[in-house]
Protein backbone atom coordinates (compact mmCIF):
# COMPACT_ATOMS: atom_id res chain seq x y z
CA UNK A 1 0.00 0.00 0.00
CA UNK A 2 1.45 3.26 -1.17
CA UNK A 3 1.33 6.07 1.90
CA UNK A 4 0.97 9.74 0.34
CA UNK A 5 2.21 12.58 2.75
CA UNK A 6 2.10 16.21 2.08
CA UNK A 7 3.60 19.08 3.63
CA UNK A 8 4.81 22.23 2.23
CA UNK A 9 5.03 24.30 5.34
CA UNK A 10 8.52 24.57 7.03
CA UNK A 11 6.82 24.80 10.88
CA UNK A 12 5.37 21.63 10.38
CA UNK A 13 8.26 19.56 9.63
CA UNK A 14 8.92 18.25 13.42
CA UNK A 15 5.28 16.01 13.00
CA UNK A 16 6.60 15.25 9.33
CA UNK A 17 9.63 13.74 10.57
CA UNK A 18 8.34 11.81 13.47
CA UNK A 19 5.66 10.15 10.99
CA UNK A 20 8.48 9.10 9.27
CA UNK A 21 10.52 7.51 11.70
CA UNK A 22 7.16 6.02 12.91
CA UNK A 23 6.36 4.45 9.52
CA UNK A 24 9.75 3.32 9.41
CA UNK A 25 9.50 1.50 12.44
CA UNK A 26 6.16 -0.56 12.31
CA UNK A 27 5.18 -0.24 8.74
CA UNK A 28 8.53 -0.38 7.07
CA UNK A 29 7.42 -2.31 4.07
CA UNK A 30 5.22 0.27 2.95
CA UNK A 31 6.43 2.74 0.48
CA UNK A 32 6.17 6.68 1.25
CA UNK A 33 5.65 9.38 -1.24
CA UNK A 34 6.63 12.67 0.52
CA UNK A 35 6.05 15.71 -1.30
CA UNK A 36 7.71 18.63 0.67
CA UNK A 37 7.85 20.88 -2.17
CA UNK A 38 11.08 23.42 -1.75
CA UNK A 39 12.56 21.60 0.69
CA UNK A 40 15.84 22.90 1.68
CA UNK A 41 18.89 20.94 1.13
CA UNK A 42 19.24 19.63 5.06
CA UNK A 43 15.83 18.68 4.98
CA UNK A 44 16.13 16.41 1.58
CA UNK A 45 19.17 14.85 3.21
CA UNK A 46 17.42 13.81 6.01
CA UNK A 47 14.56 12.31 4.74
CA UNK A 48 16.69 10.55 2.24
CA UNK A 49 17.98 8.24 4.99
CA UNK A 50 14.48 6.43 4.69
CA UNK A 51 15.13 3.91 1.76
CA UNK A 52 11.40 3.66 1.83
CA UNK A 53 10.83 7.14 1.08
CA UNK A 54 10.30 8.67 -2.12
CA UNK A 55 11.12 12.42 -2.22
CA UNK A 56 8.71 14.32 -4.49
CA UNK A 57 10.02 18.40 -4.52
CA UNK A 58 7.70 19.82 -7.02
CA UNK A 59 3.82 21.35 -5.62
CA UNK A 60 1.30 19.99 -7.39
CA UNK A 61 -1.99 21.94 -8.48
CA UNK A 62 -4.28 22.01 -6.15
CA UNK A 63 -5.92 24.10 -3.42
CA UNK A 64 -2.97 24.24 -0.63
CA UNK A 65 -2.06 22.39 1.99
CA UNK A 66 -5.97 21.55 3.51
CA UNK A 67 -7.18 20.50 0.07
CA UNK A 68 -4.18 18.94 -1.37
CA UNK A 69 -5.85 15.31 -0.76
CA UNK A 70 -7.67 14.47 -3.73
CA UNK A 71 -5.26 15.72 -6.11
CA UNK A 72 -2.22 13.36 -4.33
CA UNK A 73 -4.57 10.45 -4.32
CA UNK A 74 -5.87 10.69 -7.80
CA UNK A 75 -1.91 10.67 -9.21
CA UNK A 76 -1.04 7.61 -6.98
CA UNK A 77 -4.43 6.25 -8.05
CA UNK A 78 -3.99 7.20 -12.10
CA UNK A 79 -0.37 6.06 -11.77
CA UNK A 80 -1.77 2.61 -11.41
CA UNK A 81 -1.45 1.93 -7.25
CA UNK A 82 -4.14 -0.42 -6.83
CA UNK A 83 -4.36 1.04 -3.15
CA UNK A 84 -3.06 4.19 -1.74
CA UNK A 85 -3.06 5.51 1.85
CA UNK A 86 -2.92 9.12 2.81
CA UNK A 87 -1.60 10.13 6.49
CA UNK A 88 -1.89 13.83 7.54
CA UNK A 89 1.47 14.85 9.47
CA UNK A 90 0.21 15.30 12.35
CA UNK A 91 -0.53 11.63 13.22
CA UNK A 92 1.74 9.05 14.76
CA UNK A 93 1.74 5.20 13.58
CA UNK A 94 2.16 3.90 17.61
CA UNK A 95 1.93 0.04 16.79
CA UNK A 96 1.34 -2.00 13.38
CA UNK A 97 -2.12 -0.65 11.94
CA UNK A 98 -1.65 -3.34 9.02
CA UNK A 99 -5.19 -4.80 10.54
CA UNK A 100 -7.33 -1.47 10.08
CA UNK A 101 -7.23 -1.48 6.64
CA UNK A 102 -7.69 -5.65 5.94
CA UNK A 103 -11.34 -4.72 4.42
CA UNK A 104 -12.65 -4.97 0.58
CA UNK A 105 -11.29 -2.80 -2.13
CA UNK A 106 -14.79 -1.21 -2.27
CA UNK A 107 -14.71 0.31 0.95
CA UNK A 108 -13.22 3.16 2.08
CA UNK A 109 -11.50 3.60 5.25
CA UNK A 110 -11.71 7.32 7.02
CA UNK A 111 -11.52 8.29 10.72
CA UNK A 112 -14.00 8.87 13.62
CA UNK A 113 -14.43 12.68 14.77
CA UNK A 114 -14.46 12.33 18.51
CA UNK A 115 -17.16 15.55 17.94
CA UNK A 116 -19.38 13.64 15.15
CA UNK A 117 -22.74 13.66 15.87
CA UNK A 118 -25.76 11.90 14.55
CA UNK A 119 -26.18 12.39 10.52
CA UNK A 120 -23.57 15.07 10.77
CA UNK A 121 -22.31 13.83 7.31
CA UNK A 122 -25.98 13.73 5.87
CA UNK A 123 -26.65 17.34 7.46
CA UNK A 124 -23.40 18.20 4.83
CA UNK A 125 -24.72 16.54 2.06
CA UNK A 126 -27.55 19.51 1.84
CA UNK A 127 -25.18 22.11 2.75
CA UNK A 128 -22.95 21.40 -0.16
CA UNK A 129 -26.75 21.20 -2.56
CA UNK A 130 -25.99 17.18 -2.78
CA UNK A 131 -29.12 15.44 -2.77
CA UNK A 132 -28.30 13.10 0.96
CA UNK A 133 -28.62 9.10 -0.17
CA UNK A 134 -28.21 8.05 3.54
CA UNK A 135 -27.76 8.52 6.82
CA UNK A 136 -24.01 8.86 7.98
CA UNK A 137 -22.93 10.35 11.05
CA UNK A 138 -19.72 13.11 10.98
CA UNK A 139 -18.31 14.93 10.39
CA UNK A 140 -15.90 11.97 8.77
CA UNK A 141 -12.72 13.17 9.77
CA UNK A 142 -10.16 12.97 6.83
CA UNK A 143 -6.94 12.69 8.77
CA UNK A 144 -6.19 9.17 7.46
CA UNK A 145 -8.06 7.96 4.08
CA UNK A 146 -7.57 4.60 2.67
CA UNK A 147 -8.56 4.19 -1.00
CA UNK A 148 -8.09 2.05 -4.33
CA UNK A 149 -9.35 1.80 -7.87
CA UNK A 150 -12.37 1.66 -7.36
CA UNK A 151 -12.93 4.97 -5.78
CA UNK A 152 -11.04 6.78 -8.36
CA UNK A 153 -14.71 8.54 -9.42
CA UNK A 154 -15.27 9.45 -5.84
CA UNK A 155 -11.99 11.31 -5.64
CA UNK A 156 -12.21 12.87 -8.43
CA UNK A 157 -15.66 14.63 -7.41
CA UNK A 158 -13.66 15.18 -4.28
CA UNK A 159 -11.46 17.14 -6.05
CA UNK A 160 -13.93 19.01 -8.09
CA UNK A 161 -16.11 20.02 -4.83
CA UNK A 162 -13.14 21.54 -3.40
CA UNK A 163 -13.21 23.90 -6.40
CA UNK A 164 -16.26 25.40 -5.90
CA UNK A 165 -16.25 29.31 -6.05
CA UNK A 166 -18.51 29.25 -2.91
CA UNK A 167 -15.77 26.75 -1.02
CA UNK A 168 -13.10 28.87 -2.28
CA UNK A 169 -14.22 32.08 -0.50
CA UNK A 170 -15.38 30.64 2.25
CA UNK A 171 -11.97 28.96 3.18
CA UNK A 172 -10.56 33.13 2.21
CA UNK A 173 -12.25 33.70 6.12
CA UNK A 174 -11.40 33.43 9.05
CA UNK A 175 -12.09 29.97 11.00
CA UNK A 176 -15.17 31.02 13.23
CA UNK A 177 -17.00 32.88 10.54
CA UNK A 178 -16.76 29.96 8.08
CA UNK A 179 -20.20 27.71 7.33
CA UNK A 180 -19.21 25.13 10.20
CA UNK A 181 -20.24 22.54 7.33
CA UNK A 182 -17.79 23.80 4.87
CA UNK A 183 -14.68 24.16 7.26
CA UNK A 184 -12.29 22.00 5.13
CA UNK A 185 -11.59 18.97 2.75
CA UNK A 186 -13.10 16.84 5.29
CA UNK A 187 -16.94 18.42 5.01
CA UNK A 188 -16.18 17.83 1.26
CA UNK A 189 -15.59 14.10 1.67
CA UNK A 190 -18.32 13.98 4.45
CA UNK A 191 -20.89 14.95 2.09
CA UNK A 192 -19.94 13.40 -0.94
CA UNK A 193 -20.01 10.06 1.00
CA UNK A 194 -23.46 10.52 2.67
CA UNK A 195 -24.79 11.77 -0.88
CA UNK A 196 -26.66 9.73 -3.56
CA UNK A 197 -24.64 9.34 -6.05
CA UNK A 198 -22.47 7.46 -3.68
CA UNK A 199 -23.90 6.07 -1.35
CA UNK A 200 -23.21 2.89 -1.99
CA UNK A 201 -19.91 3.11 -0.79
CA UNK A 202 -18.70 0.95 2.06
CA UNK A 203 -17.37 3.26 4.74
CA UNK A 204 -14.90 2.07 7.21
CA UNK A 205 -14.91 5.00 10.21
CA UNK A 206 -11.72 3.85 12.35
CA UNK A 207 -13.03 4.39 16.03
CA UNK A 208 -11.52 6.82 18.45
CA UNK A 209 -9.83 6.34 20.64
CA UNK A 210 -9.25 2.47 20.03
CA UNK A 211 -8.23 2.52 16.84
CA UNK A 212 -7.19 5.91 15.90
CA UNK A 213 -6.53 8.23 18.86
CA UNK A 214 -8.02 11.93 18.40
CA UNK A 215 -6.29 14.23 20.66
CA UNK A 216 -8.51 17.50 20.02
CA UNK A 217 -8.91 19.89 22.80
CA UNK A 218 -8.42 17.91 26.48
CA UNK A 219 -12.20 17.10 26.12
CA UNK A 220 -11.91 14.27 23.27
CA UNK A 221 -9.90 12.15 24.78
CA UNK A 222 -13.01 12.00 27.95
CA UNK A 223 -12.58 9.85 31.35
CA UNK A 224 -14.58 6.99 29.38
CA UNK A 225 -12.18 6.58 26.69
CA UNK A 226 -9.07 7.18 29.03
CA UNK A 227 -10.57 3.93 30.27
CA UNK A 228 -10.87 1.43 27.28
CA UNK A 229 -6.84 2.50 26.10
CA UNK A 230 -6.06 2.38 29.86
CA UNK A 231 -7.13 -1.33 29.79
CA UNK A 232 -6.25 -2.12 26.12
CA UNK A 233 -3.35 0.35 25.60
CA UNK A 234 -2.97 3.44 22.96
CA UNK A 235 -4.67 2.59 19.25
CA UNK A 236 -2.46 1.91 16.23
CA UNK A 237 -2.41 5.83 15.18
CA UNK A 238 -2.58 8.94 17.44
CA UNK A 239 -3.45 12.28 15.52
CA UNK A 240 -2.54 15.68 17.51
CA UNK A 241 -5.47 17.66 16.12
CA UNK A 242 -5.80 21.47 16.38
CA UNK A 243 -4.69 24.48 15.23
CA UNK A 244 -1.46 24.36 17.96
CA UNK A 245 0.63 21.50 17.33
CA UNK A 246 2.94 20.56 20.19
CA UNK A 247 6.25 21.37 18.45
CA UNK A 248 4.75 25.12 18.38
CA UNK A 249 4.03 24.97 22.14
CA UNK A 250 5.87 28.62 23.81
CA UNK A 251 9.30 26.98 26.31
CA UNK A 252 8.01 28.16 29.51
CA UNK A 253 4.48 30.24 29.79
CA UNK A 254 3.61 31.72 33.19
CA UNK A 255 0.51 31.08 34.69
CA UNK A 256 0.41 34.42 35.92
CA UNK A 257 0.97 36.25 32.76
CA UNK A 258 -0.76 33.94 30.04
CA UNK A 259 -3.41 31.61 32.07
CA UNK A 260 -4.49 30.60 28.68
CA UNK A 261 -1.47 29.44 26.68
CA UNK A 262 0.16 27.63 30.11
CA UNK A 263 -3.19 25.56 30.13
CA UNK A 264 -2.33 24.70 26.46
CA UNK A 265 0.84 23.93 27.29
CA UNK A 266 -0.46 21.44 30.29
CA UNK A 267 -2.76 19.78 27.92
CA UNK A 268 -0.68 19.58 25.25
CA UNK A 269 2.75 18.00 27.06
CA UNK A 270 0.98 15.18 28.57
CA UNK A 271 -1.04 13.92 24.96
CA UNK A 272 -0.74 10.71 24.13
CA UNK A 273 0.89 12.35 20.91
CA UNK A 274 3.92 13.58 22.93
CA UNK A 275 3.93 9.95 25.10
CA UNK A 276 4.56 8.47 21.79
CA UNK A 277 7.04 10.96 20.12
CA UNK A 278 9.43 10.74 23.13
CA UNK A 279 10.99 7.33 22.12
CA UNK A 280 12.15 9.10 18.63
CA UNK A 281 14.05 12.11 20.56
CA UNK A 282 17.80 10.68 19.78
CA UNK A 283 16.72 10.21 15.97
CA UNK A 284 15.39 13.43 15.09
CA UNK A 285 18.53 15.06 14.53
CA UNK A 286 18.49 17.44 17.04
CA UNK A 287 16.95 18.87 20.26
CA UNK A 288 13.52 19.85 20.55
CA UNK A 289 12.08 21.63 24.07
CA UNK A 290 8.83 20.82 23.15
CA UNK A 291 9.25 17.35 23.97
CA UNK A 292 9.89 18.28 27.71
CA UNK A 293 7.25 18.29 30.15
CA UNK A 294 8.39 21.90 32.37
CA UNK A 295 4.66 22.91 33.73
CA UNK A 296 4.79 22.03 37.10
CA UNK A 297 1.23 20.75 36.86
CA UNK A 298 2.30 18.80 34.19
CA UNK A 299 5.39 17.48 36.19
CA UNK A 300 2.67 16.58 39.15
CA UNK A 301 0.31 15.47 36.84
CA UNK A 302 2.85 12.58 35.42
CA UNK A 303 4.44 11.78 38.64
CA UNK A 304 1.00 10.91 40.27
CA UNK A 305 -0.24 9.11 36.87
CA UNK A 306 3.07 6.81 37.14
CA UNK A 307 3.68 8.38 33.37
CA UNK A 308 0.41 6.55 32.37
CA UNK A 309 -0.30 8.60 28.98
CA UNK A 310 -3.92 7.66 29.88
CA UNK A 311 -4.33 9.06 33.06
CA UNK A 312 -2.27 11.81 33.24
CA UNK A 313 -4.17 14.87 32.69
CA UNK A 314 -7.15 13.12 33.42
CA UNK A 315 -8.94 15.63 35.31
CA UNK A 316 -8.66 18.44 33.16
CA UNK A 317 -10.18 16.16 30.14
CA UNK A 318 -12.81 15.51 32.55
CA UNK A 319 -13.45 19.20 33.61
CA UNK A 320 -13.02 20.20 29.72
CA UNK A 321 -15.54 17.61 28.72
CA UNK A 322 -18.25 18.99 30.96
CA UNK A 323 -17.87 22.17 30.18
CA UNK A 324 -18.20 21.16 26.71
CA UNK A 325 -21.73 19.20 27.50
CA UNK A 326 -22.72 22.21 29.40
CA UNK A 327 -22.81 24.68 27.54
CA UNK A 328 -24.18 22.35 24.10
CA UNK A 329 -27.33 21.36 26.37
CA UNK A 330 -28.35 24.96 26.61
Amino acid sequence: MLVCLYEDRPHQLPGVKLLVLSLSRYCPKWPVRLFVPDADSSIRAWFRKFSQVELVLSKPEAGGSFNVKPTILIQALASGEPECLWIDTDVLVNRDPSYLFCVSPETIVVTQDPWEYEDGSTHRAATWHLKHGRSLPGPLNSAVVRVTQHHLPLIQAWRDILRRDWYLRMQALPVRERDQHALSDQDAISALLASEEFSSIPVKRMRHPTEILQHHGAGAYSLKERLQTLWGGLPPLIHAMGSVKPWQMKPRPSPLQDLRTYYERYYLELSPYLHAARRYRMELGEEYEWLNISTGLGRMSHLTALGSPSVQGIWQATLHRWAWNLRHAR
